[in-house]
């Protein structure tokens, strides 16, 4: 049986927004879209047709909204503002992209803001690399208005990934005389998975790598530790036994086994499975 004139103002909004048929043919099963084009429906196809009407006029307003006004299931735009450090008399601040002095100068080291958080640090001088062991400087994290969400308190620490950034705690030089480990905060600053190692990286693709060992560098034998993958949990997910590893992309990674003249390399997947037995 029929269902009378509601088809037709299916198909009349269907040609009122520009760019709908196009939606309706992405969006429906090939059947929906015949029978939307046939003059008559069944009752059978009313009340899906009765929801995709709904659906489109929500879809079209989203899409016709004027500049300037935001929809409530909308995400802001200024929600991560891209800000950029710049040093001003000795001094690190922010500006956003328009040039514009966000965050007024004041620390001795800032890294770029992501997932709107920017890494920050006071004290000198500011770096673990080939500084003194240990250093007086302490990391923290501001957030877009410069408020510090995480007070100066690490010795280093890694921009924001997926959430979380690295943070170190004790002696984190180049050359550490003293103990030291790494784990990850959240954005409040929340330690939600406890300093237990040597390195910790940012996180790719849901998984990080971490180093168990004194894990320090050495150009003729490489690292000392071995190296493995963790989820967000802290769990490992691939297990510590590679001698260095890269970062996981589209699904693989880059593993090392053995050291100097006979490193080999291979790639895993995401599970630990070897696609490639190393070789070199």
């Amino acid at each position: 049986m029929g269902v009378g004139p509601f088809p037709n103002a299916v198909r009349r909004l269907a040609g009122f927004y520009p760019g709908v048929q196009a939606d309706i043919a992405a969006v429906c099963p090939p059947r929906v879209v015949s029978e939307l084009s046939s003059p008559r429906l069944s009752m059978k196809t009313f009340w899906f047709t009765a929801s995709l009407s709904l659906c489109l006029l929500i879809g079209c307003f989203q899409k016709n909204v004027p500049t300037g006004v935001t929809t409530t299931n909308a995400t802001s735009k200024d929600s991560n503002p891209l800000l950029l450090p710049v040093k001003v008399s000795g001094k690190w601040g922010y500006i956003n992209t328009t040039g514009q002095l966000v965050i007024n100068p004041q620390f001795d080291n800032a890294l770029n803001f992501q997932e709107g958080r920017g890494a920050v640090c006071i004290g000198k001088p500011c770096s673990w690399w080939g500084s003194a062991s240990p250093n007086e400087s302490r990391w923290g994290f501001v957030d877009a208005s410069g408020k510090l969400v995480v007070t100066p308190q690490y010795s280093a620490e890694t921009s924001f990934s997926e959430g979380v950034a690295s943070v170190c705690i004790g002696d984190c030089g180049e050359k550490p005389t003293q103990p030291f480990s790494r784990g990850y905060i959240d954005r409040d600053g929340k330690l939600v998975i406890p300093a237990q190692f040597a390195i910790a990286t940012d996180f790719s693709e849901g998984l990080a790598e971490v180093c168990i060992g004194t894990c320090q560098w050495d150009e003729k034998t490489g690292y000392s530790g071995k190296f493995g993958f963790i989820d967000h949990s802290g769990h490992f997910v691939i297990n510590p036994q590679y001698d260095n590893v890269n970062d996981f992309k589209n699904g693989f990674a880059q593993v090392t086994v053995g050291k100097g003249d006979e490193a080999k390399s291979g790639y895993i997947d995401k599970t630990g499975k070897v696609i490639w037995q190393p070789s070199n």
